[in-house]
């Protein structure tokens, strides 16, 4: 009997959503999509000309902060942008019930901007696991979009339907609670997060981002939902690389190894005028580590996007 009540009550602990509270930076903002809370940064465009609406998403474990470099800089020329944390990274909703297919994030993303930021056109960009979502997103929705930009991107050729799907009886699972109860409390830890970085960046990283990466990744429920994915993982739609119709740009580092371009090549080649940019001795988080290099191989991609348009 007390077997059958501690069960219980770790499958109800399971099924609780854990909602994050949190609005850690000065421009933080939180928006609620589908019943759940989207952490968001906004920065408003600075300058004499307004020079367009970029919208940036993170990779796997990363959020927001990813992109503080770049989002400073490009403010001051006259962009306005916005990075999101997607479910259940950064600070938004920790569910362990989350759909966090590539589709799902997608169709979640496309919901999120069209509440809060209608009518307008994106500059849209993901890195890592966000560049799949921004492929996808470009895939499904490219009206929303004047370019994308895939930096060391988890890019895919076809995406089928319904892939992944779980059995049932995975998401009764208290294991799921359990582990992830121990991965917050032994596994994510100072320099655990020091050596991942490290290894991404090909470089050692400072405290500072260090101290951004571990925070974010402590907040509570975030181990728990991320080990629920798979319980939950449907793709929503059946995609095709070869069938992208959005100016785009891939920016690599050389030295990636956490995604390296030679995996990529073949499915670049399928992306009909995906112009590659390829950062000599960087790793795979380029905006980071060479932020201005990266910031002004950008601005010449989005700047002749620009002109484009005018003429």
């Amino acid at each position: 009997m007390k077997g059958m009540l501690l069960n219980c009550l770790l499958l109800l602990l399971v099924s609780l959503p854990v909602r994050s509270q949190y609005a850690p930076f000065p421009n933080s903002r939180v928006a609620e999509v589908d019943g759940l809370g989207i952490h968001y940064r906004h920065w408003a465009a600075r300058g004499e000309v307004f020079r367009g609406s970029v919208l940036m998403v993170h990779g796997f474990a990363g959020s927001t902060f990813s992109w503080q470099e770049v989002a400073d800089s490009l403010m001051t020329l006259g962009y306005e942008l916005v990075a999101v944390d997607m479910p259940p990274f950064g600070y938004s909703d920790k569910s362990p019930r989350i759909n966090q297919s590539i589709t799902a994030h997608a169709i979640r993303l496309h919901r999120f901007i069209h509440q809060e930021f209608p009518g307008r056109q994106w500059h849209l960009a993901g890195h890592s696991m966000g560049g799949a979502v921004s492929q996808a997103y470009a895939l499904m929705y490219p009206g929303d979009l004047e370019s994308v930009t895939f930096v060391a991107a988890a890019l895919f050729a076809e995406l089928p339907r319904g892939e992944h799907q779980v059995n049932f009886l995975l998401r009764l699972s208290p294991l799921r609670f359990i582990a992830g109860e121990l991965a917050e409390t032994w596994f994510i830890t100072e320099k655990r997060v020091e050596g991942l970085l490290a290894s991404a960046y090909g470089m050692a990283p400072d405290p500072g981002q260090v101290r951004a990466y571990l925070d974010a990744l402590l907040v509570p429920g975030t181990a728990r939902a991320i080990l629920s994915a798979p319980a939950y993982h449907q793709e929503k739609k059946k995609l095709e690389a070869a069938e992208l119709a959005v100016p785009s740009l891939a920016i690599w580092g050389e030295a990636d190894t956490w995604v390296p371009l030679a995996g990529r090549r073949n499915i670049l080649e399928r992306m009909p005028g995906t112009k590659l940019l390829v950062m000599e001795g960087v790793g795979h988080n380029p905006m980071e580590t060479h932020p201005e290099a990266f910031i002004s191989a950008w601005l010449d991609f989005l700047d002749g996007i620009s002109q484009r348009k005018e003429g």
